[in-house]
């Protein structure tokens, strides 16, 4: 087997390894990374030495050198540098993901209105607290019964009559 083989079939591999994580990860999956309490991302050298990493060089890498042939130092060089630039290209989509997922989408109070949530505690004497999609994530928000009711139970799904005096009113 010739290093032309060899490089062709490390492009061809993973440049289909890379085609199946896609499409895994876009009917699948979703973006994996470390955030802490403060939604501060933790990127660090695993998340650019990791396998998705290694695939991403490998392609920029097998890809150079079939393209470019030859078995002279410097067609190496230029094969390392692509396949160093498509692990980077990796790494700031990653970053970029990450903060397009963390835009918060303001929404005016009285949009809620007319909008589901799940009680999650009964606070007593009419109100409680619950679980509503808001400003593009699901947050809590306090509400009140606004027929007094108190036995609403926890995870039970109710929805949002009103708004007034800064106060979110169910049925």
């Amino acid at each position: 087997m010739t290093s032309h083989e060899i490089f062709m079939l490390t492009a061809l591999v993973s440049t289909g390894i890379f085609l199946l994580q896609f499409v895994i990860s876009v009917f699948f999956g979703d973006l994996d990374m470390d955030v802490d309490g403060d939604a501060n991302v933790d990127f660090d050298l695993g998340s650019l030495f990791s396998f998705k990493g290694l695939v991403h060089f490998l392609i920029g890498f097998g890809w150079t050198r079939v393209l470019f042939g030859g078995d002279t130092w410097q067609t190496y060089a230029l094969a390392v540098l692509v396949g160093m630039v498509f692990m980077l290209v990796l790494f700031y989509s990653y970053v970029l993901a990450y903060r397009l997922q963390n835009l918060r989408k303001p929404e005016k109070p009285y949009s809620l209105v007319g909008r589901a949530g799940r009680i999650y505690i009964n606070v007593g004497d009419g109100r409680y607290t619950i679980f509503v999609k808001r400003d593009g994530a699901e947050r809590e928000l306090d509400v009140v019964s606004e027929s007094g009711r108190t036995d609403y139970k926890t995870d039970q799904v109710v929805t949002i009559k009103t708004y007034r005096d800064n106060t979110y009113y169910i049925g």
